[in-house]
C-alpha cells in the first residue's frame, strides 16, 4: 500500500510538472507572437544571468585593483623612499642642532670660569687620555711655546684640580692626575655651616689610588670626617694654592693599630670626560 501510494505520488508530480512546462511554453509563444514581454525569460534571467554578471563584476574589480596598485607600485615606492631621506636629512640637522647648542654651552661655561678666576688661565683641549698604563697622565696641547712649564698646575672648567704638568714638549704637555699613586696633596675637609669638631685634625694628606678614587689619610683616628664631607687643598708645600676642590668623601674607615683614618673620595674631575682643562701660573 505504502509502495503504491508513493508512486501515485511522484506520477502526480511528474504530470503537474509537466503540465507547467506546457503551460510556461504555450504562454512563452502567445508573448512572442504578440511582441509583449515574457515573464518566462524574465524569471531564467533572474535565475541564471544576475548571479554570472554579479560574479564578473566582483572579477573586474578585484582585477583592476591589483592593476592599479601594481601601476602605483614604483610611484609609491619613490614617495616613501623620499620621505625616508627627509626623515634622515630632519634627523641629522637635529643633532647636529644639540651638538651646536652643547658646544655653545661649554664655551661659555669655559669663557665664564676663565673670567671668574683670579688667575691668569690657559685653556687647552685634552688630545689624549692615559696614553700608558703605567701612570694616570693626559696630554693637553699646550706646551713650550705656549708657556707652559712643569709642575704647573692644570684645572677643569668648574675650578677642581685636575693635576700638575710632568713633561713638556713644544707643543704638548704631560700632565701627572691627581688620581695617580704618585700624586699627592694636602688637603682639609670643608664642611659649610656646621663646624668640625674643636681639638680634631681637619688637615691630611691625599693621594690616588688607582681605582679612579682618591684617599684621603689622617694621622690621627680621632679626626672629625663623615661621608658628604667637601674635601679641597690645604694650601701647604708650594705646589697647590688653597682652597681647590679636590672631591667629596663617599666612606670613612679607621686603622687602630696605625692610629689612622681614611676617607675615599669621589674625585671633583670627571676624567674619562674631560674635554678641555686650565693651565695656572
Amino acid at each position: 500500500m505504502m509502495h503504491r501510494a508513493r508512486g501515485r505520488r511522484e506520477w502526480q508530480g511528474l504530470a503537474a510538472a509537466l503540465l507547467l512546462c506546457a503551460g510556461l511554453t504555450a504562454l512563452h509563444r502567445q508573448r512572442t507572437h504578440t511582441g509583449r514581454a515574457d515573464p518566462v525569460v524574465g524569471v531564467v534571467r533572474d535565475a541564471a544571468l544576475v548571479p554570472t554578471q554579479s560574479l564578473l563584476f566582483g572579477v573586474g574589480q578585484w582585477w583592476q585593483g591589483h592593476v592599479t596598485a601594481l601601476a602605483q607600485g614604483p610611484r609609491l615606492a619613490r614617495e616613501n623612499a623620499r620621505l625616508q631621506a627627509e626623515a634622515e636629512t630632519l634627523q641629522a640637522q637635529n643633532t647636529a642642532l644639540m651638538a651646536a647648542q652643547a658646544e655653545n654651552d661649554r664655551l661659555r661655561r669655559l669663557l665664564g670660569f676663565e673670567r671668574r678666576s683670579p688667575r691668569r688661565l690657559l685653556a687647552a683641549e685634552v688630545i689624549a687620555l692615559k696614553p700608558t698604563p703605567q701612570t694616570d697622565t693626559l696630554i693637553l696641547g699646550r706646551g713650550g711655546r705656549d708657556g707652559v712649564r712643569p709642575q704647573q698646575i692644570v684645572l677643569s672648567p668648574d675650578g677642581a684640580l685636575v693635576g700638575q704638568v710632568l713633561d713638556v714638549s713644544p707643543r704638548a704637555c704631560s700632565v701627572l692626575l691627581l688620581t695617580d699613586t704618585g700624586s699627592s696633596a694636602g688637603a682639609e675637609i670643608v664642611r659649610p655651616g656646621q663646624p668640625l669638631k674643636k681639638g680634631t685634625p681637619r688637615i691630611g694628606i691625599c693621594q690616588g689610588d688607582r681605582a679612579g678614587h682618591l684617599l684621603l689619610t689622617f694621622p690621627r683616628i680621632d679626626a672629625d670626617v663623615r661621608p658628604g664631607d667637601r674635601v679641597v687643598t690645604s694650601g701647604l708645600g708650594t705646589v697647590f694654592p688653597k682652597g681647590l676642590l679636590l672631591g667629596v668623601v663617599v666612606s670613612v674607615s679607621s686603622d687602630r693599630t696605625r692610629s689612622v683614618k681614611t676617607a675615599a673620595l669621589r674625585p671633583a674631575v670627571d676624567f674619562d670626560h674631560l674635554e678641555e682643562a686650565f693651565l695656572a701660573p
